[in-house]
């Protein structure tokens, strides 16, 4: 079995050596390495682990085994699939460090290169979870006996769990003031009259455009299907005539600006021009404001908090429990929540607190129910955190069984 340390990975690769072949598909050493290394840039690792390096490797070997049975059962994925995930999975990426920059600096690599990358394993990463929802498509139940048996085997080895915030939430999302409109459109129609007036669109696309995956390559969307785009979009889009460039069409995202490059049936290959909508502080005023005198009100006891979540919180998962959430492990928590929540007591509110990312967030507040300190797993006070681990463990078990049966009839060599 392969031993690395992440110096050895973090050098220089020496050749390309096979080091496992599986049904038609071959692990190679640089593969290897290049998973480990990215796996270290995405969790900030100067070194790693190598319990952790063979789990990477083990990873690998089992989705290449998943992959041949998915071939094995002629599973399909069209190329229409395959781009709509693609551009949904670098928005995601992009969204989770961060900008297209930070992306380019993990992967060490354009972003040209990141989309190819990951369009090459993109139709294999299809068939691998279409195989794993066939396989496990009514998910793994687990026992309340199953659960206790688990607990009793692995008690002394489970960790300690952590201090737990018991909370319910009323939560707004910020909304796009009519003045922020105002400021995108005219700006979306300063850029359209420079497009009637000659400018090249590319250019424009590439100054000006807020969608950053598209906006290096001036505004380019590829070509892309019915059911890619949002409606108001697409119902421009597949009415345009090649070479023609749209009105301002505006969506959720903000104000487009659409160009036609070709039709072929049922597919177009466009360019757009996001302007997206500015973020004035005077909107964010609005929500702060509001929530702040919702909880002026629930504190003077003019509403119940029960029934200010349910009239207002826009989480639709919360909101007709009244907003409760539940009992939530303190590390889910930034520490600005953490340091509102020390300043409570329980039945307590706090003041707003901002939530979610630069491109889409809102505020809200929390009602404190209760705190519970760190301490040692009990069945009864801690089954449903018991019931996750024992889960976990159960999955993990048939996923194993299940790849060994499948072993059976697929070709498996490991050459290290």
């Amino acid at each position: 079995m392969l031993i690395l340390s992440f110096k050895t990975v973090s050098g220089q690769i020496e050749g390309d050596r096979v080091i496992a072949v599986v049904g038609n598909e071959i692990i190679t050493e640089s593969d290897f390495q290049y998973q480990v290394q990215l796996y270290a840039r995405q969790n900030q690792l100067s070194e790693i682990n190598p319990m952790l390096v063979q789990q990477i490797f083990q990873s690998m070997l089992t989705n290449k085994i998943i992959l041949a049975k998915a071939e094995q059962d002629s599973i399909i994925v069209t190329e229409d699939e395959v781009l709509k995930e693609m551009d949904s999975r670098v928005k995601g990426l992009i969204a989770q460090v961060g900008s297209v920059e930070r992306l380019e600096e993990v992967y060490g690599m354009n972003l040209p290169k990141i989309k190819n990358l990951i369009k090459d394993d993109l139709s294999k990463n299809i068939k691998i979870d279409r195989m794993r929802r066939k396989k496990f498509q009514g998910g793994i139940k687990i026992t309340e006996q199953e659960v206790k048996e688990f607990y009793e085997t692995y008690k002394d080895s489970l960790p300690d769990q952590s201090n737990e915030y018991e909370v319910a939430h009323i939560i707004m999302e910020r909304k796009v003031s009519e003045p922020e409109k105002t400021a995108a459109r005219n700006l979306a129609l300063q850029i359209l009259d420079s497009i009637k007036q000659g400018v090249d669109f590319s250019e424009l696309a590439k100054r000006n455009s807020g969608d950053s995956l598209s906006a290096i390559q001036g505004g380019d969307l590829g070509y892309a299907g019915k059911g890619t785009f949002v409606k108001e979009f697409e119902e421009v889009v597949f009415n345009l005539k090649e070479g023609e460039v749209s009105d301002i069409v505006e969506t959720q995202f903000g104000y487009h600006i659409i160009k036609l490059n070709e039709k072929s049936g049922d597919r177009v290959k466009s360019q757009h021009i996001l302007i997206k909508y500015p973020k004035f502080e005077s909107s964010d005023f609005e929500t702060i404001t509001f929530l702040k005198e919702l909880k002026r009100r629930i504190t003077s006891g003019e509403i119940t908090f029960d029934s200010a979540a349910k009239l207002f919180s826009e989480d639709l998962s919360t909101n007709e429990k009244g907003g409760y959430i539940g009992k939530i492990p303190a590390q889910q928590f930034d520490s600005l929540t953490i340091e509102a929540f020390s300043a409570l007591s329980p039945g307590e509110i706090s003041d707003p607190l901002r939530v979610g990312d630069d491109e889409k967030y809102g505020y809200e507040i929390y009602k404190l129910i209760a705190f519970y300190p760190e301490h040692k797993l009990n069945f009864k006070e801690d089954y449903e955190t018991i019931k996750k681990y024992a889960l976990s463990f159960k999955e993990n078990t048939e996923m194993e069984k299940w790849v060994e049966e499948m072993r059976k009839t697929i070709y498996v060599d490991i050459r290290m």
